[in-house]
């Protein structure tokens, strides 16, 4: 048997991997991974087979011992992948759970005003923007962590957001929740909800901020000039000890009068770290009125791995709907949803069931806010959901074994008392469960980030300073020692410009990146072939009522603009998908390339890994590669202003550039009309126009592609430059030992607290 262990730390996101008592090194496949999160590295992806495959090469062994250190949150989603590995390797886990992370921010608040108060000049160095490594720190301090809620149509999805509210806030009426993007920032300590509402270019204010009622805020959905509602208020059930909420209540699919929306909403689905709270209506789920946004959804989670399918919640609401006696069960409704997020590629999805009406008057009633005598009516329903196994929503939803037992214990506490047995029912109506999932999600992902960005600049400062100090202490009073790292100096230079071979061979391979499918010209031909078969239909109507043949033409441009969202976005989708692969490809290769290089630089207590700008450059820049990516495909709220030239049918082509295509037709009462020629005429029109589109879709891909290859050959000049320019400063900072030991004994106690230091954040983010 083979022992293998695993040591995770989310915070410094940091997972070493051992065999047999050998780490594995930064050369290896495994140790290369060491700056991944360990819910990425679960999941296949380009050239990665999977931890679990990956452990079972290494390893080459039929039985592996897995020892997992770190926290039980983390431990059962590789419990979960080992449950679900299906190779010859006989797995068996063992979990050395780490301490207690409660008070670590409050901690950390206190070491960062200590070394705020040293007044350290590296601490104190602005970039670009005016920003210090302490602004950085009080941003992630300040992040907010957004829960963004999208349904398809009268899917209970304002209900739903009410319920998690405690209150009814938001207006339920189908028609007034579908113009706006509401945004419900948490803030325990009000005790009534304040709004501000912004126009369309979400800077300009059309109504002040003031406290918000239910009917207030039907007058803002009603006025066209409001486009965004900015709310601020409590939202109770899901802690914000750890980090702040937001609610965005975002237009679905098909209920939206602004085509901006509809870009943000499936810019918010490519969001690393959000959830998305995605809200379906039981009674009518499979409607395909939702299909591109999960397709979209679909290519996300197979990018990113676990994590990007853990943060969409498929809510299904309206379960209360069903009619049991007519074997419309929940559980044979969650094996039809699964099966039709299927077919659109989503695996594994996780489902919640719920009732989010019978949540939120439960909740009502328990605030003491007074009830309508339907709601009192509907109330009594209560009942039913304790005695009914059948109405215990939570039974049948995917949770994980935490959760899930912490409901059960919630469970059998209210059910031992009629008076608390509303309680008992409210968790049977799957809205604790949706809550509980969120929590869980924040605990595992979003507040270990939160960690990790605030204090990510200041342990690589810390880092650098204390190498810096060892390293100058120990030559300055070894002169065989110093004599030594001189020499080694002087080989490093020339290894260093000796690896200009690695940096033009990979620089070669950048220039190669293009995009080779789709091809546009098939693209466009494609789009001419499906364009005449759906016309087919009207080759027969050359003598139509004019009330008839106004029926038509409206029928067919419905059809023409549903075809040409769905093109659109496929196309979009295929493009990103080819991008993202191929360039994830060169991702890894750029990595390799970074360590190969600064590995051969071998300098006796001098660790080049160390260097901060050299760790922004071999790590923080792939990230930043993706961001950019992200960023430049789908910005969050772009300041649109309305064009008079893309007003109407024609006007919706194009967001991108004003482009105005127009078609009219005259025709007088009672006079038939040949509605296969009003067809074509417009068909060519609307064909040369999507042509049009296509091709800046291509042009936007080769536009992107370009920014690649700018960013990786930026960053290995970047390197180059940055490794010459420390080995010069060595090199100055060697020459004479006398002023290395007169630095040496005056900075002594400065680099005895910097280690100090160092190792109390260690030892506070230790797992």
């Amino acid at each position: 048997m083979t022992d293998f262990i695993i040591d995770y730390n989310p915070y410094l996101v940091t997972c070493s991997f051992s065999k047999n008592g050998r780490l594995l090194g930064q050369k290896t496949k495994l140790g290369s991974k060491s700056n991944q999160r360990l819910q990425v590295l679960l999941s296949p992806s380009t050239n990665w087979d999977g931890l679990l495959e990956e452990i079972a090469k290494v390893c080459n062994d039929s039985d592996v011992n897995v020892i997992f250190r770190g926290r039980k949150i983390d431990f059962d989603d590789l419990q979960y992948s080992v449950q679900r590995y299906s190779g010859k390797v006989a797995f068996t886990l063992m979990l050395e759970e780490g301490k207690n992370e409660l008070a670590i921010m409050s901690d950390l608040d206190s070491i960062i005003e200590d070394i705020r108060s040293k007044n350290i000049p590296q601490f104190s160095e602005v970039d670009a923007d005016g920003r210090t490594i302490f602004t950085a720190y009080e941003e992630a301090q300040n992040g907010i962590f957004e829960v963004s809620v999208i349904a398809t149509m009268s899917s209970g999805k304002s209900t739903l957001i009410n319920s998690l509210l405690h209150t009814e806030l938001l207006p339920s009426e189908n028609k007034a929740c579908t113009a706006t993007i509401a945004r419900i920032l948490d803030n325990d300590q009000m005790g009534s909800y304040e709004a501000t509402c912004y126009a369309q270019d979400n800077e300009t204010v059309v109504y002040p901020r003031t406290t918000v009622t239910p009917d207030l805020l039907r007058q803002y959905n009603a006025n066209e000039a409001v486009q965004y509602i900015d709310i601020e208020g409590s939202i109770p059930s899901i802690p914000s000890d750890k980090i702040r909420l937001c609610l965005r209540d975002t237009p679905g699919p098909n209920n939206s009068r602004n085509e901006n929306h509809e870009r943000l909403t499936r810019s918010i689905i490519k969001r690393n770290n959000a959830v998305i709270l995605y809200v379906m209506n039981a009674t009518q789920f499979g409607i395909n009125d939702d299909k591109q946004l999960l397709c979209d959804i679909s290519q996300e989670m197979k990018r990113a791995g676990k994590q990007s399918r853990d943060r969409f919640i498929f809510v299904i609401n309206k379960c209360d709907a069903l009619d049991e006696e007519k074997g419309e069960t929940v559980d044979k409704l969650l094996t039809d949803v699964t099966d039709y997020l299927a077919g659109f590629g989503i695996q594994e999805p996780t489902l919640i069931p719920t009732s989010a009406r019978l949540a939120l008057l439960i909740r009502k009633s328990q605030n003491g806010e007074p009830l309508s005598r339907k709601e009192r009516k509907e109330l009594e329903s209560v009942d039913d959901f304790v005695e009914s196994p059948l109405l215990h929503f939570e039974r049948y939803a995917t949770l994980t074994p935490s959760v899930r037992a912490a409901l059960e214990d919630q469970v059998v506490k209210h059910h031992s008392s009629e008076d608390t047995w509303d309680l008992e029912a409210l968790i049977h109506t799957g809205l604790p469960a949706v809550e509980a999932t969120i929590a869980e999600y924040i605990d595992k992902y979003a507040y270990p980030m939160k960690i990790n960005d605030a204090i990510r600049d200041i342990m690589q400062t810390l880092a650098e300073l204390n190498m810096r100090g060892r390293f100058e202490q120990s030559i300055a009073s070894d002169s065989e020692q110093l004599e030594r790292v001189r020499a080694q100096i002087q080989e490093a230079k020339k290894k260093h410009q000796s690896s200009g071979t690695v940096s033009a061979d990979f620089k070669k391979r950048v220039s190669l990146l293009t995009l080779d499918s789709p091809d546009r010209d098939d693209e466009q031909f494609n789009v001419e072939m499906e364009l005449q078969e759906i016309s087919k239909e009207y080759d027969q109507q050359v003598k139509v009522d004019k009330s008839i043949a106004d029926q038509l033409i409206a029928e067919f441009q419905r059809k023409l603009m549903q075809y040409q969202t769905d093109c659109e976005s496929r196309l979009q989708r295929e493009i990103d998908v080819q991008i993202f692969q191929r360039c994830g490809s060169l991702l890894d290769e750029y990595t390799h390339v970074v360590a190969s290089i600064i590995q051969d630089l071998e300098i006796d207590g001098f660790d080049f890994r160390k260097m901060k700008m050299l760790e922004q450059i071999s790590i923080r820049s792939i990230d930043e590669i993706v961001r950019n990516n992200q960023q430049d495909r789908c910005r969050e709220e772009t300041r649109w202003k309305d064009n008079p030239e893309r007003a109407g049918f024609w006007g919706k082509f194009k967001f991108w550039k004003p482009k105005k295509v127009s078609y009219t037709v005259s025709v007088k009462e009672g006079i038939d009309v040949n509605v296969k020629n009003v067809v074509v005429d417009i068909l060519t029109e609307f064909s040369s126009a999507l042509k049009c589109n296509i091709v800046y879709i291509f042009a936007q891909a080769d536009e992107q592609i370009a920014q690649y290859k700018e960013c990786f050959n930026a960053n290995i000049d970047r390197l180059d430059e940055r490794i010459a320019d420390i080995l010069q400063q060595l090199e100055r900072d060697t020459a004479q030992s006398e002023t290395i030991a007169k630095k040496v004994e005056a900075e002594k106690e400065l680099f005895d607290w910097i280690s100090q230091t160092e190792e109390r954040i260690s030892a506070l983010l230790s797992v």
